[in-house]
This record gives C-alpha cells, structure tokens and sequence, in this order.
C-alpha cells in the first residue's frame, strides 16, 4: 500500500520455457519464457566464462545468463522492454528445461 513502510516480501516465480532455439553462435540460445503466466518472447540464454571469483561461481566456470528483449533509444542506447529478477535457481532451471527440450 501506498505510503506504507512494510518490509518488501521477496517474489518467488515460477519460470517455464514455451519455445526454444538455436543460433547461428553456439553459446546462445534464444527462449521464450513464461513467467507467473507472463509470456516473455525472444530472451537470450547465453552461456559465459566467469572472468572472477563470485559468491556462486569461480573463475573459469561455465555459467549462464539471462538477457531480456531491448530496443535501441535515439541515444544509441539499448534499454531493456521488460525485466524480472531471476534468480540462480530460475536460471538453473531454464538451463535444465532447455537442454530438455534440444
């Protein structure tokens, strides 16, 4: 509620893979998601060396990351159209499904 000084509840979500494709660089995979019933097309899984010591991941490792739809602004700018925190879990899971389904 507006105004309101509650602690912020942490949001769980559910995230299924609708559909997904190869591309022509092997390191990524083009996804559609659905998101809490939410239908996220054309986001990008990539798969990346870790380039430094993180709280999950090492330097060296194989991890992934999720890149969401973006336009380009007037500015040469690229913002992205939509968001949703993922976490490590999430992505985990969309790699699971993804590999399930190619």
């Amino acid at each position: 509620m507006f105004g309101t000084k509650e602690k912020e509840v942490k949001q769980e979500y559910v995230v299924k893979v609708d559909a997904a494709r190869t591309t022509k660089n092997d390191s990524i995979i083009m996804v559609d998601l659905n998101i809490n019933g939410v239908k996220v097309k054309s986001c990008m899984l990539k798969e990346i060396e870790c380039k430094e010591d993180g709280k999950v991941h090492k330097k060296g490792d194989i991890c992934y990351v999720v890149n969401f739809p973006s336009e380009k602004g007037k500015n040469g700018k690229w913002y992205s159209i939509v968001w949703c925190p993922l976490s490590n879990d999430n992505i985990d899971d969309i790699v699971k499904q993804v590999k399930s389904m190619l």
